[in-house]
């Protein structure tokens, strides 16, 4: 295809660009290189540390294996809507068909 106008305009004008944020673009990386050798230590923990750390879970919420209901007839948080209709369908007693 032919070079149009447009085309070499484009360019140049890209060019431009490129030579203006040049500049900006280098400082940025700088700063960027600069930061990344500051971040380079890390801290350690022991383990009690990390035991301390942990969340106080001491109040279970109990529900049944089956149903996986609890006692107020609620679902846990973390069961999805469908293993929900899965599960009351699953449960639901079966309607006998006379012939």
């Amino acid at each position: 295809m032919a070079k149009s106008l447009r085309s070499k305009w484009k360019r140049k004008m890209r060019a431009e660009r490129r030579v203006k944020f040049a500049a900006r673009d280098k400082q940025k990386l700088e700063m960027m290189v600069e930061k990344a050798k500051q971040k380079t230590d890390v801290e350690m923990k022991t383990a009690t540390e990390i035991k301390e750390d942990t969340m106080d879970t001491a109040a279970k919420s109990e529900f049944n294996s089956k149903t996986l209901r609890n006692e107020h007839g609620t679902y846990p948080k973390w069961v999805s809507k469908r293993k929900i209709r899965k599960i009351k369908k699953a449960t639901k007693p079966k309607k006998n068909k006379k012939k």
